[in-house]
This record gives C-alpha cells, sequence and structure tokens, in this order.
C-alpha cells in the first residue's frame, strides 16, 4: 500500500542542543511503508522517541513515543497531533500504544509486532507521553511525584512545551489531546490548564469560570495550539459516577435486588466521605463496592462484563518493552525496568482520586469541542456512568444538549453506535465494545476519531472511500467466548464505506 505522502522532518537547532533528551533517527523521520507497514517487526520503530524535559534543574522529564501520520490529509504543517494518556492513575501511555490505538500489537508467540489497521495515526499524528512523572519510563529526577490533578497539568504542560519547540514545523498543527478510564480527569485537567494560561497570557481570563490558581511563576503562554479534547470511558465526576453504580450492575443482572440494596448501602457511604472530603477514604470505599459487585456476579472484570477473563495487554506489553533490542530501539535507559502502572503514583494521587474535574469541563465547552466516548458493556465506567454527570452539568449548551436527538450511527449499513452532539459536545456510544474501545474494535475507534475530528476540530466533512478493514459482528463477538480482540481476525474488502447518522425511530 502506497502512504499518501512522505515528509521529511527537518532537525531543529534545539535538537541538536539537546541531543541527550530527546532521541531522532534519521532512518525513521519519514513516513516510510517499508517501516510502518512491514509485519512481524521486532522492534517499533517511531519518528521520534526519548525525553522531553519537564524541568531540567531537577532532571525531570517525561518519555514519549511519536509516530507521523500515514495518510494525511492535505498539508501536513496543519495537519492535527493526537496525544494519548493513559490512566490508572499511573499507567503507561505505551501500554496504549501496544494494545489500544497505537500503530502496532504485540504478537504473543514471538514478541513481534503486527501493523493494527485501525491505528490513530491514519490521518493524525500520534504521541504518546508517560505521565504523570515516575511512569513508565519517565524520571521524577529530584522532582516529587504530583499529587493533584494541577500539578500533573503543570508537568505535562512543561513537557507539551519541549516537544513543540523541538519540532518547529509543528506549531501550526492543533493538539487534541485524548485518553480513556483515569485520563478522564487527566484529559480535561491538561486542556484546562492549557486553555487558562492561554487566557492569562492573551488578556481573556475573565471569561474563565472556574480557574485554579496558578502560580505567576508558572505561568508562560503555550507555543501550540488546542484543538480539542476526547474522553473514553472516563472517570471525571467519582460523586455521580458512583452512585449509578448498583443500577448499572442490577440492570445487566450482575446483581439481584437484594443485593442492589446492598450496593446502594455502600454508594451512600461513599457518597457521605466525599461529602466530608475523606478522599482516601472515599477511594477505599469505592474500590469495595466494585470488588462486592465482580464477587457478587462471578464477571472476571466490570469493565466489559461479557469478558471471562480481563483485559490482558498489560504482561504482554511489559515483556515486549523490557527486552535490551526494544529499550534501544525507542531511546528508553537500559538500567529502568518498564512497569505497565506504577504503584508509587497511584499511592501519591491516591487522595486525588474522588476529586471531581467536572467544573474544568463546563469551563472547555465554551471554547473546544469535546468528545466523549464509551463502550456499550463497560459497566464501571460506560454510558449511564457518564450520562451521571453529563446530564447535570450546568453549561451554556445544557438545554440545547438535552433536546437534541440521540441519533444511530451507521458503518457498512449496521448500526455501529448511538451519537449525540450539541454545539461543541460529542457523546457517542459503540455497541459491542468495552472499557478499551479502541482495542475492542480498532475499525470503529478509527472512525470515530476521524469522523469528530475532521468535522468538529477541521471543519471539515468526513468521507472513506477506500479499501477499508472490516470486521464481521460474528467474529467479533462470541457468545461461548466472549469479544474477539485480535485484530487478525479482520477481513480485508474493498469498496466504499458508507458511514451516517440517522435519526433514531
Amino acid at each position: 500500500m502506497e502512504s499518501k505522502f512522505r515528509t521529511l522532518l527537518a532537525l531543529s537547532p534545539l535538537i541538536l542542543q539537546c541531543a541527550f533528551c530527546i532521541r531522532f533517527s534519521r532512518e525513521n523521520s519519514f513516513v516510510d511503508d517499508t517501516i510502518q507497514h512491514s509485519s512481524r517487526l521486532k522492534v517499533p520503530r517511531p519518528t521520534s522517541s526519548g525525553y522531553l524535559p519537564v524541568n531540567k534543574a531537577m532532571n525531570s522529564d517525561m518519555f514519549y513515543a511519536y509516530y507521523e501520520a500515514r495518510e494525511a490529509a492535505g498539508n501536513i504543517s496543519k495537519t492535527p497531533i493526537v496525544l494519548w494518556l493513559q490512566g490508572g492513575p499511573g499507567c503507561s501511555s505505551l501500554f496504549g500504544m501496544l494494545y489500544i490505538n497505537g500503530p502496532y500489537f504485540v504478537n504473543e508467540d514471538d514478541l513481534t509486532l503486527r501493523e493494527n489497521p485501525g491505528s490513530w495515526n491514519r490521518l493524525y499524528g500520534m504521541l504518546f507521553i508517560e505521565q504523570p512523572i515516575g511512569t513508565g519510563f519517565s524520571r521524577v529526577g529530584q522532582l516529587r511525584i504530583p499529587t493533584n490533578e494541577l500539578e500533573v497539568a503543570r508537568d505535562l504542560f512543561q513537557g507539551l512545551q519541549s516537544f513543540y519547540r523541538a519540532f518547529p514545523d509543528f506549531l501550526d498543527r492543533p493538539l487534541i489531546i485524548t485518553g480513556e478510564s483515569y485520563a478522564g480527569k487527566y484529559v480535561p485537567s491538561i486542556s484546562h490548564y492549557i486553555l487558562q494560561l492561554d487566557a492569562i497570557t492573551r488578556g481573556y481570563s475573565h471569561k474563565i469560570n472556574h480557574p485554579r490558581d496558578i502560580p505567576d511563576n508558572e505561568v508562560e503562554a503555550p507555543v501550540f495550539k488546542l484543538g480539542g479534547l476526547a474522553i473514553g470511558n472516563g472517570f471525571t465526576d467519582a460523586q455521580s459516577q458512583t452512585m449509578v453504580q448498583a443500577d448499572v450492575a442490577w440492570a445487566l443482572g450482575l446483581i439481584d435486588a437484594s443485593q442492589k440494596r446492598e450496593a446502594e448501602v455502600m454508594q451512600q457511604e461513599v457518597l457521605e466521605l466525599v461529602r466530608n472530603r475523606d478522599w482516601q477514604e472515599a477511594r477505599v470505599r469505592s474500590d469495595e463496592l466494585n470488588a462486592f459487585i465482580v464477587n457478587a456476579s462471578g464477571t472476571a472484570t466490570l469493565e466489559d462484563v461479557r469478558r471471562n477473563t480481563g483485559y490482558d495487554g498489560s504482561d504482554l506489553t511489559t515483556t515486549f518493552l523490557n527486552q535490551p533490542a526494544v529499550k534501544k530501539a525507542l531511546g528508553a535507559p537500559m538500567d529502568v525496568p518498564w512497569v505497565s502502572c506504577s504503584a508509587d503514583v497511584d499511592k501519591k494521587l491516591a487522595g486525588d482520586v474522588m476529586k471531581s474535574v467536572r467544573q474544568l469541563v463546563v469551563d472547555l465547552l465554551d471554547f473546544k469541542p469535546t468528545l466523549l466516548y464509551q463502550g456499550q458493556f463497560d459497566a464501571e465506567c460506560g454510558a449511564a456512568s457518564n450520562d451521571a454527570w453529563i446530564d447535570t452539568m450546568s453549561w451554556h449548551g445544557h438545554t440545547a444538549y438535552s433536546k437534541a436527538p440521540r441519533k444511530l450511527w451507521y458503518v457498512n449499513k449496521r448500526v455501529a453506535g448511538f451519537w449525540k452532539a450539541s454545539e461543541q459536545l460529542s457523546v457517542v456510544v459503540l455497541r459491542n465494545t468495552g472499557h478499551m474501545v479502541p482495542h475492542d474494535n480498532p475499525m470503529y475507534g478509527q472512525l470515530l476519531i476521524e469522523k469528530w475530528v475532521q468535522e468538529n476540530v477541521m471543519g471539515e466533512s468526513y468521507t472513506r472511500d477506500a479499501e477499508v478493514n472490516v470486521r464481521d459482528e460474528e467474529e467479533f463477538y462470541n457468545e461461548d467466548e466472549g469479544p474477539n480482540a485480535n485484530p487478525d481476525s479482520w477481513k480485508r474488502r474493498s469498496g466504499e464505506m458508507t458511514i451516517g447518522l440517522s435519526n433514531t425511530v
């Protein structure tokens, strides 16, 4: 398959001056089918990877990997860059790179890589940053691991500034900040931080209704442009989302009426702890609530109630990324063991987990396109969980959104999901998927992000007339085995892909 463009990225003076912190390989500096589309690769070949300074004086930096767009539509200098943040707290975005929506998936049989045809870097550059500091290969140095979302955003902002300064040709490319699960807090927090700094430095801070206390010595203008934000199966407003857990589990048949009453008592206890600002104990009790439902139902995971086992990518990606050849290819240190989720980061942020960031989303909806998507079978942070806070969120477009029709989203004449949108907000539920939508159905995940970015961020129409990969629903979901998340089962078909919305009838 011939890529629609090949572009050589020029080495900037900053990269030459800062070779110790950013690895940039000329071999990988263009989108090349022999690199990006090979099967059974032994090591990943990002366009660039390495370290982004967060605080040079403190020797603190974040590890990243960047993949250029494979088939950028139009001018590459205007092509969006999608940042992916993993949740946790403390889980690495490199896990997402190899298991969720990056260019490759890991083959379990021989630890080689196969192409992910549903990767989000088909049309857009894809940036994976390991954050907060202390996550993955990222280095804390003499700084401390953040303990709240404002500190997390401060550090990530510095990492993003370093990235864009290293690649000045990217400055006009809008940044789309995305993530899933606990990144339902990361994404609004860093997006709001960028918005507030832009407002302060450009004189419209009076329009930010929920400003946070950013010290004067940390105020600097963003060198890049925030295009929008997207959150998958997000954990954003703990109070609202916790209070529907029992109803969701009961509706799915995971618990009976008596067990539902027990779960409701536990929910109320969580709510009281949140109201009393006993954040750590609230998290403990919330985890106990989830454990109660899991044990009562015998389900493997609430993240996808169809599964007989939980999502199993952690061990595989850990083994893969700790290979010396892989570390060398990425420019990662040989003496740092990679783990998918950092217990240290999780512990430091334990007191922040149950704090809401809903008010930050309210501010963002005044300025930026926002996509909230959920997998249909996620009983933890799925559709009902997110509707609980979306429907009660007080923002300027609340009335219009509440009256907006929920439309059927068709792909190849099959219902792929349900799409509701008004003004800056789009909310989409995808059929036959769980907590990790782009992993469960890479095609739907790719079409979703492309359609939303093209129409809502770029202001363009979205059409897809090409050879496409289509997964039959019979292959995607088998009642005996649960969801088949192996992209190798996709079948290739030629022809026009029909994508459209229809009013629900």
